[in-house]
């Protein structure tokens, strides 16, 4: 009997061990999976981004809604292509700081431009209030990603005709940019789902997708945090990142020099 339970035994060890490898490749195939999907449409579409604004019709052209359409569409493909850059990055554990010196509040500014249009749509005001007097050393590639999917949510749920208020301030040890907008907070039922890939939950909430989970783990790698709360009709997500000591990089203000591939292939129209 002993030797019949030892031998059960065994057989259930090696079927876990076989079980677990399986599971090792199949993490390993989605991160492979992640990258190359990411790096094969990330190239396409800088060039598209840099081609389509030479397109823009005259104002008042009766094919202007089309174009607003066809470039709204392609700011929005473009957002989850970098979703999906840093979802490569995150899996595979890739995940690099590079410091310089950056302005949240220009960061802010060219996060809006890729919801210019749907600002438009809903009449949404972004309005920034900042008590910064100088830079601060950051990865404006990180920051800029953690701002925009944060932004990105406020302007998906804010009410129309309301507004996004961003205020950044400023402590001994961190800064702090909360982003408030109006409307109805996560229908979760525990916080934690809200920053979860494709957690389940009532369709059309809060940090179902990739954005808000990306935004929490970057903070994480930055040594900072994201939080949110419901104030009434008020939803405000807070993000909280230590102040550097280290030396910048390079004197970068924005994003650009460091998320964006170049538009020098880009077809001159």
């Amino acid at each position: 009997m002993e030797t019949i339970e030892t031998e059960e035994v065994a057989f259930l060890s090696r079927k876990i061990l076989e079980l677990n490898k399986q599971l090792i490749e199949s993490e390993k195939a989605k991160s492979r999976f992640l990258s190359l999907i990411a790096s094969e449409l990330n190239n396409p579409m800088t060039a598209l981004l840099g081609m389509i604004p030479h397109l823009a019709p005259m104002s008042g052209d009766s094919r202007e809604d089309i174009f607003e359409f066809i470039h709204d569409e392609a700011l929005l493909l473009n957002s989850r292509i970098q979703n999906l850059v840093a979802a490569s990055e995150i899996e595979s554990g890739r995940v690099d700081v590079t410091f310089a010196l950056v302005n949240p509040k220009i960061l802010i500014e060219e996060a809006a431009e890729g919801f210019k249009y749907k600002l438009k749509r809903k009449n949404l005001k972004i309005i920034i209030e900042s008590t910064l007097e100088e830079k601060i050393v950051s990865d404006p590639k990180k920051l800029y990603l953690i701002l925009k999917n944060v932004l990105a949510n406020a302007c998906d749920y804010g009410e129309a005709n309301g507004v996004v208020h961003v205020i950044i301030t400023k402590s001994d040890h961190s800064v702090t940019i909360a982003i408030k907008n109006q409307g109805q907070g996560p229908d979760v039922e525990y916080k934690a789902q809200v920053f979860t890939r494709f957690a389940p939950g009532t369709e059309g909430t809060h940090g179902l997708g990739l954005g808000l989970s990306i935004a929490r783990e970057l903070c994480v790698q930055m040594l900072g945090s994201i939080d949110y709360e419901v104030n009434g009709t008020t939803v405000i997500f807070t993000v909280t990142l230590p102040l550097q000591e280290s030396i910048a990089d390079s004197e970068a203000c924005g994003s650009n020099e460091f998320l964006f591939e170049s538009f020098d292939d880009a077809i001159e129209l």
